[in-house]
């Protein structure tokens, strides 16, 4: 039994396969890695070690894709959110 985002995958995949032949493995190999790293950026509040520990991967090798896929900003921005969301936590 396929759970619903392996449908989506198959289904994204096709339409890549007769869209851009040749490049699918690429495309979606980083689309898979960056949603990965960016979910665990969010969940750790933008902390990079922790979000490492998360996806058991290395601090080195988390900090040369969150390079390479161009989500540094998004570091930030998952602190700014993670800090606000503490703030109103201890206001409540």
């Amino acid at each position: 039994m396929q759970t619903p985002w392996i449908n989506v995958l198959t289904r994204h995949t096709n339409c890549l396969l007769t869209q851009q032949p040749g490049q699918v493995f690429h495309a979606i190999s980083r689309e898979f890695e960056s949603t990965l790293i960016r979910c665990a950026l969010a969940a750790t509040g933008g902390s990079r070690m922790d979000a490492a520990r998360l996806l058991d991967i290395g601090r080195n090798t988390i900090t040369r894709k969150i390079t390479a896929f161009g989500l540094d900003n998004m570091d930030d921005s998952s602190r700014q959110t993670h800090k606000s969301r503490s703030r109103s936590k201890r206001t409540k």
